[in-house]
């Protein structure tokens, strides 16, 4: 058998693997053909989608969330600038998260007004939409190509008007970013479902090892989109045509994603094994065995389900109540509704068949792939993090899944789309997006900041203390000024974790060479962070605190207070 990953061979996939993104090549399965007004209509979509939801991210408000403050703007400020050697733990314990994702909206974020940045993220994740349009059309089965296209035009709108999309779009927490690369793996797989059973070997492993590289790089950008690669790898389990060949395209596609992750993931968890001594550093501690952490998981499990009960009646305690699995309130019961139906559905295809009349209303391999690969994913995510924002691309793909459980039913065509139609108008109805913390005016620049005189900042140190997020100021500080933070959500000095030997030592170090010592803490804090400094042997002097104006959080004031020795 031919080595599989010859160069020339995967020259040869490279075309039809990424047309997807290029639409260099006519396709009926994501497109109507030419000629069709249709097509044109389809085309006018994708151009005006993203544009549509930039212009939406702008009314809903500038992005203010707690974790753009606390670490998303910092982390990238920090790559870019090597601040590593320079800075320890500023954005607690999101310091040691792969910083790449936030890199490209930190540069924008810093070259050119808040607005035109807040659009051009709210732009590239309307990109969703394409792409759900896509494997709608693709999976599908809608007479007439016009009807197709309003189809699935209006499946991939409602997959973009959720509880959860609408309050992550225009935000940084990159669920509604990484699910491009989720979405692009799970189209080409259904662009190629045909392929995989007639090629030989040799090209099935080598189109599902390239087809699992997009959901891989995400995986390697965000860690918890891992529920989604492990979804579209597992359902390929059923698109071979036999066993053998199901388990091949499944571990290819294993290849794939392990390949794009070290892609995205590699230098950083190189950054993290050599400095913290853990490549995934602070998780799996249990595993890695870091001195500077404790020999646990760290692992957020307070929204898991504790419980039997809980782990199959979840989709109805977050539909009851949105706090079990996140922090903010919002509504959506398209999830519940899926829950539900899906289930049902198979149970009355297993029991009943297909009935006189009854016409599918889906590719079987394709729309089989989907339904499979994300009730994988659901299960894998209920038992890693039960938390809903991660939860996001599961909630834009419901819409199309939804149909494809409804064509599950022993009925006829007419009255499942009749069926699936009504359950889609409830899903719109029930949902009341989210509000992760934004701004109702645009500031002109996304961080803008006033700091008191500083003097010279040469040989200064500015400690920070308490758990809130305020990282964001820093770009705004004098580059030569170090920030240490000596309290934190992943350590306070009370607790002896090994971190703190750390910190001891780059304050030891600075203090040994004659350095200057400032705090920075929320006004509230100041009597507080006089605790955690104390075990430095330093000391806060409170009537010296100046006000740090920050304009993007302006409920949190600052305080920048003179440090002491004791």
């Amino acid at each position: 058998m031919p080595w599989p990953f010859s160069k020339e061979r995967l020259l040869s996939f490279l075309p039809e693997g990424f047309c997807l993104l290029a639409f260099c090549r006519q396709s009926p399965h994501f497109m109507p053909p030419k000629g069709q007004g249709a097509r044109h209509v389809a085309w006018a979509a994708f151009v005006l989608a993203p544009l549509f939801f930039g212009f939406l991210a702008l009314i809903l408000g500038q992005d203010a969330n707690w974790d753009l403050r606390n670490y998303h703007y910092y982390n990238a400020y920090a790559f870019l600038n090597d601040r590593y050697a320079q800075d320890l733990l500023p954005s607690q314990t999101p310091y040691f998260y792969n910083p790449l994702l936030d890199v490209p909206f930190f540069w924008l974020a810093t070259h050119v007004p808040a607005k035109v940045a807040g659009f051009a993220l709210g732009a590239v994740q309307g990109l969703n939409f394409v792409l759900l349009f896509m494997i709608a059309h693709a999976v599908l089965l809608v007479s007439g190509p016009r009807r197709k296209v309003l189809v699935c035009l209006f499946l991939a709108a409602l997959g973009m008007y959720g509880g959860g999309s609408i309050a992550q779009l225009g935000t940084t927490f990159w669920d509604n970013v990484t699910s491009l690369g989720v979405f692009l793996s799970a189209a080409l797989v259904i662009r190629h479902e045909g392929r995989f059973s007639r090629i030989s070997p040799a090209k099935a492993f080598a189109l599902a090892a390239l087809f699992g590289v997009p959901a891989g790089m995400m995986m390697g950008l965000k860690l918890p989109s891992v529920p989604y690669a492990v979804g579209l790898c597992g359902g390929l389990l059923a698109m071979g045509g036999n066993w053998k060949r199901g388990f091949l395209l499944s571990f290819a596609f294993g290849i794939g994603v392990l390949v794009g992750g070290a892609a995205t993931f590699g230098s950083w968890a190189f950054f993290l094994q050599t400095h913290f001594g853990s490549p995934l550093f602070p998780y799996f501690n249990n595993v890695f065995q870091s001195p500077l952490a404790p020999l646990a998981s760290a692992r957020d499990i307070q929204y898991v389900p504790h419980s039997m009960g809980e782990w199959f009646s979840m989709p109805f305690l977050f539909a009851r109540s949105p706090f079990r699995v996140g922090e903010i309130d919002w509504r959506d019961w398209r999830l519940t509704i899926l829950y539900v139906l899906l289930p049902l559905a198979v149970v009355a295809r297993a029991a009943f068949g297909r009935t006189r009349g009854d016409e599918g209303v889906a590719r079987s391999k394709a729309g089989a792939y989907l339904l499979i690969s994300f009730s994988i994913a659901y299960v894998v995510w209920l038992g890693m993090f039960s938390i809903y924002r991660y939860a996001v691309p599961l909630e834009m793909i419901a819409p199309v899944l939804i149909v494809l459980a409804a064509g599950l039913l022993p009925f006829r065509a007419n009255v499942k789309g009749f069926l699936a139609a009504a359950i889609l108008v409830v899903v719109a109805f029930s949902v009341r997006p989210g509000n992760w913390t934004r701004r109702d005016v645009w500031l002109d620049r996304f961080v803008e900041v006033e700091t008191p005189p500083l003097g010279d900042t040469s040989n200064l140190m500015i400690l920070m203390a308490g758990l809130e997020p305020y990282s964001h100021v820093i770009p705004e500080f004098p580059a030569d000024i170090s920030f240490v933070r000596v309290q934190s959500n992943f350590s306070s000095p009370e607790q002896g974790k090994g971190i703190n030997g750390l910190l001891r030592e780059r304050i030891e170090a600075h203090r040994s060479k004659g350095g200057v010592f400032k705090l920075l803490i929320p006004a509230w804090q100041v009597a507080k962070a006089q605790k955690a400094v104390s075990y430095f042997g330093l000391k806060v002097m409170p009537k010296t605190c100046l006000a740090v104006t920050d304009r993007l959080f302006e409920q949190m004031p600052l305080k920048l207070c003179d440090v002491v020795s004791r």
